[in-house]
């Protein structure tokens, strides 16, 4: 028994659609999950000196723990409160006006924005990181500021596991990479310090 032209023309285009998603979409899909994260561990490193620059915890909604990476400094977000440990002291200060370019470069709403808006992304392939198989999407951002990026997304949760920017940041060419780490691990607290 063979199966209508009809329907096998309809089966044949449901499963062409379904294995045809762009890469635009992929990375869409991928930073969708990402920004629905109830929490994560981030590192950021200046590829070009091999030095770590910052370490992050995020926990959903708003608290962010960001230490720089030789751990002299240490500031916590939450919500319109910013802590900053200084030489052994904790100072409440005015959340920072840039605090949106701060934590943007962790957690980016304006990627999401600009790839629904049919931002141009060219797939890479499949590569392994540490062991952990990935699929590699590249793209131009134009905002805060133009620069290259590429994403490594886990193929196993669907969740990027690193991304790297390259462009110049006051008039010095940079590459920066974040790896992402531990999502929703329930262990992430980021409290405010007790008075």
């Amino acid at each position: 028994m063979s199966l209508p032209r009809s329907l096998l023309a309809l089966a044949l285009v449901l499963c062409t659609g379904l294995a045809a998603a762009s890469p635009r979409d992929e990375l869409h899909q991928a930073f969708s999950r990402f920004l629905a994260a109830k929490s994560f561990r981030a590192s950021v490193t200046d590829v070009k000196k091999g030095q770590q620059l910052s370490t992050l915890e995020f926990v959903a909604p708003d608290r962010y723990r960001i230490e720089n990476g030789q751990g002299q400094m240490e500031q916590i977000l939450i919500g319109g409160d910013a802590y900053t440990l200084i030489d052994g002291r904790r100072i409440k200060l005015p959340m920072p006006i840039q605090v949106d370019r701060i934590v943007g470069q962790y957690r980016n709403q304006a990627a999401l924005d600009q790839l629904a808006q049919g931002l141009e992304v060219t797939a890479l392939g499949a590569e392994t990181v540490d062991g952990i198989a990935t699929q590699v999407y590249a793209y131009t951002q134009t905002e805060p500021a133009r620069s290259e990026v590429k994403v490594w997304v886990n193929s196993a949760t669907g969740l990027p596991l690193q991304l790297e920017s390259s462009g110049r940041f006051l008039r010095l060419k940079s590459t920066t990479r974040i790896r992402y780490y531990d999502f929703d691990d329930a262990r992430i607290r980021v409290q405010a310090p007790a008075d």
